[in-house]
């Protein structure tokens, strides 16, 4: 009876052996494949994205040149113009140009975003700000350089650290 249980163990031991080496070679290789698709989707996935991603970069950097005061007094200002209508048309294009690319937040980081945000609402104050000194009747000239004195006595501008956030963000992509 001894016999015969030794003889039974001596092949389902190594036979259960077989079958435990049989099931960790397979998990491994099934781990190995799973992560190889793994790798291999977000490789694709990386080839739509990351063109997207870059032009979302550019414009947003677009978007902050565009919104320093120095561009933005020379596209809105025109002959003619008082305090009250450049105040005007300086929050309308602000508006615009930031409406224009929302959308853009979808691939940056929220930080990024979040500077962009902060350095639009600069801007609007400092215009909000420098428009309230002046009489509503005076040459919108004098509300330019007031806007210019002001945004060029800030050493390190919302709009300058937006530009730098997003430098290096761009550098961290690649």
């Amino acid at each position: 009876m001894l016999n015969f249980f030794l003889e039974i163990a001596k092949i389902t031991i190594p036979g259960l052996l077989v079958l435990f080496a049989t099931y960790r070679v397979l998990r491994d290789l099934l781990r190995n494949a799973e992560r190889n698709r793994y790798y291999e989707i977000k490789k694709e996935t990386a080839k739509t994205l990351n063109p997207i991603r870059l032009t979302a970069y550019e414009r947003i950097a677009l978007l902050l040149e565009r919104m320093k005061p120095e561009s933005l007094l020379l596209r809105v200002q025109a002959p003619g113009m008082n305090v009250h209508g450049l105040h005007m048309a300086l929050l309308a294009t602000i508006r615009e140009e930031f409406e224009h690319n929302v959308t853009q937040q979808i691939y940056v980081s929220t930080e990024l975003w979040l500077l962009t945000k902060n350095a639009k609402e600069s801007l609007v104050q400092l215009i909000n700000s420098s428009a309230a000194d002046m009489p509503d009747e005076l040459a919108a000239m004098e509300l330019s350089k007031i806007i210019i004195e002001r945004y060029a006595a800030v050493d390190n501008t919302p709009i300058d650290m937006a530009l730098a956030a997003l430098k290096d963000e761009v550098k961290s992509f690649r």
